[in-house]
């Protein structure tokens, strides 16, 4: 029940805020433009070829936007997303490595860091990067425990 109302609280609150300019606006955008014109593959922002950022976030936020619609929640979703993908990383890595406890107070640790809680909930590139490296992070690290097969 308590992990409900937390995740319930995680998602909550997106939709109420404006998109920050530029970068919210631009990666909102993006996405947006490849749901209309029904091309996922090449990038676009005001009808301009935009190559700047990898693509995964669009095909992230378009995926969104095709499942709840257009709109400020469904912008932010990659992020939100991405933000609990790296508290179950770190949790999972700490649960590995040393117990079940400090899996989980490691994930809450991170679930609890301002910059981590902020980020997760603005739809910039920069947790979907965090995340992943993270993940990776873990990944290689319960790979060089003895007990790793």
């Amino acid at each position: 029940m308590l992990l409900v109302m937390w995740l319930g609280l995680w998602f909550a609150g997106s939709q109420y805020r404006s998109l920050l300019e530029p970068d919210e606006g631009r990666y909102a955008e993006v996405p947006r433009e490849m749901v209309a014109s029904g091309n996922w593959v090449t990038p676009r922002y005001d009808g301009v070829l935009f190559f700047d950022k990898p693509a995964l976030q669009y095909w992230g936020t378009a995926l969104a936007y095709e499942a709840f619609g257009a709109s400020n929640w469904s912008a932010r979703l990659w992020g939100l997303l991405t933000g609990l993908l790296g508290m179950l990383a770190v949790g999972w890595a700490g649960a590995r490595a040393f117990g079940r406890t400090a899996g989980i107070s490691a994930a809450l640790v991170l679930g609890s860091s301002l910059l981590w809680v902020v980020g997760s909930h603005l739809n910039t590139l920069d947790l979907g990067v965090s995340a992943f490296l993270g993940l990776s992070l873990c990944t290689f690290i319960l790979a060089q425990l003895p007990d790793a097969s």
